[in-house]
C-alpha cells in the first residue's frame, strides 16, 4: 500500500514537474477606461491630434481582489479597443485613412498601444486592432494619458465627439519568484 502511495505520489509531482508555471496563471481584466475626444472642424484633410486625456489607475487594488500581489503581475495588455462617435448623428469614421492611439504615463515614454492602418469605411463604430506591447510599465503607475493623432481625407465639416473604449487583460502568478 505504501508503494502504491509512493508510486502515486511521484508520478503527480512528475506531471507538475512538466508543466510550465504559466498553469498557475491568473487572468483578469484591468478596469476599461472610456476615453473622449473632440475631432475640430477642419477646412482641409491632414493630420488631426487628439488631445491627451489622463485616466486613472489602480492595479494594486486590483490585483488582490484577484488574489494576486503587484509584485506577481507578469503583463499588462491592451485586449481590445472599440472606437465610437458620439456626436454628431450624422458623423462616421468614412474620413479617417490612418492613425494611431499611444499611452504615456509619468516618467515613462510614449509607445503605441494601436495602429490604424486599414481606413474603416461610414461606419460609427469600429475596433481598432491592438499592438502587442507589454503595459507594465504604465500599469504600476496611478495614472495614463491617451492621446493619438489621426489623418482624414477630407475636411471636417463640423466637430466630431468620439469615444474609444480601451480594455485591458493582466496576467499574475501567485507562485511567480
Amino acid at each position: 500500500m505504501k508503494a502504491l502511495k509512493l508510486l502515486v505520489f511521484s508520478l503527480v509531482a512528475f506531471s507538475f514537474s512538466g508543466c510550465g508555471e504559466e498553469l498557475f496563471d491568473i487572468k483578469f481584466g484591468l478596469n476599461t477606461k472610456d476615453v473622449s475626444f473632440t475631432i475640430p472642424a477642419t477646412s482641409v484633410a491632414g493630420e488631426i491630434i487628439l488631445d491627451p486625456t489622463t485616466q486613472s489607475l489602480n492595479l494594486d487594488s486590483l490585483a488582490s481582489a484577484n488574489g494576486a500581489d503587484i509584485s506577481k503581475i507578469k503583463s499588462v495588455k491592451v485586449s481590445k479597443i472599440t472606437a465610437m462617435i458620439e456626436s454628431p448623428a450624422t458623423a462616421d469614421f468614412g474620413l479617417i485613412q490612418s492613425g494611431f492611439i499611444s499611452i504615456e504615463s509619468p516618467g515613462v515614454p510614449l509607445v503605441h498601444i494601436a495602429d490604424i492602418t486599414i481606413a474603416p469605411g461610414a461606419v460609427k463604430e469600429f475596433e481598432i486592432i491592438p499592438l502587442d506591447v507589454n503595459l507594465m510599465d504604465y500599469a504600476r503607475k496611478p495614472q495614463l494619458t491617451v492621446a493619438g493623432k489621426l489623418v482624414t481625407s477630407g475636411p471636417v465639416l463640423e466637430p466630431v465627439k468620439l469615444k474609444l473604449k480601451i480594455e485591458f487583460s493582466v496576467i499574475a502568478n501567485p507562485l511567480a519568484k
